[in-house]
């Protein structure tokens, strides 16, 4: 297991789960041993299993979604149905041996960015200790 890897980390988030004056650029950011990238969602719930799989098919190695808690929910049951939803795709990734802990669902609301980054950094500990995303495509290096 190969332990001193870059993680690259997914975070979606519910646009209601940050603090009104925070604000959390999209795209892809370097942090101490990791890279993270940031999707605002305006519900956790439109995160699809299926779209959770592709990620991890194409190298991305832990994916956190940050949804609010659930009884906050402006859509009434987004943040249950996120969770149903990130439940099978747990199931998904441990049926094939990746492990369902690359996959975690948080739920809270009044996040600064700060915290959003250390979830991050935490998700990119727990994917560390599972090793890289087996899916990943190991290119040759040119002769």
């Amino acid at each position: 297991m190969t332990e001193n890897f870059e993680p690259e980390i997914v975070v979606f988030y519910c646009g209601r789960s940050i603090s009104g004056e925070n604000y959390l650029s999209e795209g892809i950011k370097r942090s101490s041993g990791f890279k993270v990238r940031f999707i605002m969602l305006p519900c956790s719930s439109k995160v699809e299993p299926g779209d959770l799989i592709k990620l991890f098919e194409r190298g991305i190695d832990g994916v956190v979604i940050v949804a609010c808690p659930e009884d906050q929910c402006q859509f009434l049951v987004g943040s249950t149905r996120a969770a149903s939803r990130i439940k099978f795709a747990r199931t998904l990734l441990e049926e094939v041996g990746m492990g369902s802990d690359r996959l975690r669902l948080i739920h809270r609301n009044d996040l600064s960015a700060e915290k959003i980054m250390s979830l991050a950094e935490e998700q990119a500990n727990v994917v560390r200790q599972l090793g890289q995303n087996p899916m990943k495509l190991t290119v040759p290096a040119a002769k």
